[in-house]
């Protein structure tokens, strides 16, 4: 209990202490609301972002598989990975035959853009079958999907925001698009609301164009296989049939050239290159926060000496080293606390503005806001040290003497 009484009093003389000195606190804690605002803002727009790109994944709908041309290897991309692709229509037919799967269909990603007349748009250009429709049911904002019926006709359905750019308000359907100086009657425009403030939306399905994967193959035989999309049937363990799916492909390719790939995959790999991105752009701004700790410190420093005389008349009427270590200890991170407390405001701010106005969507979580509150702590705690050790090894008589 008297332990207790002793500690409330160090920190009530800390407290006093820092009013007293109200302005080089506010400066000395501006460091660390800097450095602790950049690291909070970046941990959560990096949020915003994975939720974003969880969203997107999680489109391809429910129990997709998805195979790409390439291998991933511990969490990398196999260097050839973008470059050609082996995959063929014949893999998908395969793959149809393999017990558990409902559907599989080749998919490819067509260069260039798209045009009508003086408008220009650059989306995601993509050439699928009329079951990829069926495998990721989507809502039309106008029109219809194409069906096998469509596979000799210059036909193109398209994404909502590409539909705004290229035509703006008025009605997309039966008028006409050229895309790689080929001239398409557009059918249908879809519809995804949910992502329409995305920063991905540019990639998004809402933003997509498709053409008809067999006409296109018409009228481009070296069209490549970008991918093969496998639904199967919700009674099945997605990873339970990748070995099956892997004999069908091995067959045919080596294991270098191809892997299918579960959502939870595509995202792992995802987060974790979004990660190594994070902390390396959060041990940047680190810097500011180091910096931020090293005024504390200064400021501390100067504090020891300047309050020699209180130091040893605190030691002369019975506090101890320890008490003089607490107050010192404590007015070091009641500072760096100060601080981080400042950031976290000045980041949900700065969050704010950024969901409002921009396309990005950041996130601060209770975990963001524990790990501001620690980072503070321990600046505060780590630049204190050397001050409270200071101030608690001086000397009552010759504290009272330069006093």
């Amino acid at each position: 209990m008297p332990s207790i009484r002793t500690a409330v009093r160090n920190f009530s003389a800390g407290l006093q202490s820092l009013r007293e000195q109200r302005l080089r606190a506010l400066l000395s804690a501006l460091g660390v609301m800097v450095g602790s605002s950049a690291i909070i803002l970046l941990v959560s727009i990096a949020t915003g972002v994975q939720d974003d790109v969880k969203s997107q994944v999680s489109d391809l709908g429910v129990n997709v598989l998805v195979v790409v041309p390439g291998r991933i290897e511990e969490g990398t991309f196999n260097p050839n990975f973008g470059g050609m692709s082996y995959l063929r229509e014949v893999d998908a037919e395969r793959c149809r035959e393999v017990r558990g799967v409902a559907r599989a269909e080749p998919f490819s990603f067509v260069g260039g853009g798209i045009r009508n007349g003086a408008k220009v748009a650059s989306p995601l250009i993509a050439a699928a079958t009329p079951d990829w429709f069926e495998m990721r049911p989507v809502r039309m904002q106008a029109g219809r999907v194409f069906t096998a019926a469509d596979d000799r006709s210059d036909v193109v359905v398209l994404g909502s925001i590409a539909k705004q750019e290229l035509f703006g308000e008025v009605s997309a359907v039966g008028r006409t698009v050229e895309i790689n100086q080929r001239t398409y009657r557009v059918i249908g425009v879809t519809e995804d609301k949910k992502q329409e403030q995305s920063l991905l939306s540019f990639g998004s399905f809402q933003n997509m164009v498709y053409l008809s994967f067999h006409r296109l193959l018409r009228v481009q035989p070296d069209l490549q296989t970008a991918r093969i999309m496998i639904q199967i049937r919700p009674d099945v363990e997605p990873k339970a049939l990748i070995k099956q799916l892997d004999k069908v492909f091995e067959k045919r390719l080596d294991r270098q050239q191809f892997q299918v790939l579960t959502q939870e995959d595509l995202l792992g790999l995802i987060y974790k290159l979004m990660g190594i991105l994070t902390w390396l752009l959060t041990g940047l701004t680190s810097i500011a926060l180091f910096v931020g700790g090293v005024g504390i410190m200064t400021v501390m420093l100067m504090a020891v000496n300047e309050r020699s005389a209180e130091i040893g008349i605190r030691k002369t009427v019975g506090a101890k080293n320890s008490d003089i270590f607490q107050q010192f200890l404590i007015e070091a991170v009641v500072l760096s606390l100060g601080g981080g407390l400042a950031g976290l405001i000045f980041s949900y701010f700065a969050d704010l503005a950024l969901y409002r106005f921009t396309p990005v969507k950041p996130e601060i979580t209770p975990g963001i806001v524990a790990l501001a509150f620690a980072v503070s702590v321990l600046v505060g705690a780590a630049f204190g040290l050397i001050p409270a050790l200071n101030a608690a090894r001086k000397d009552p008589v010759v504290a009272l003497r330069v006093g």
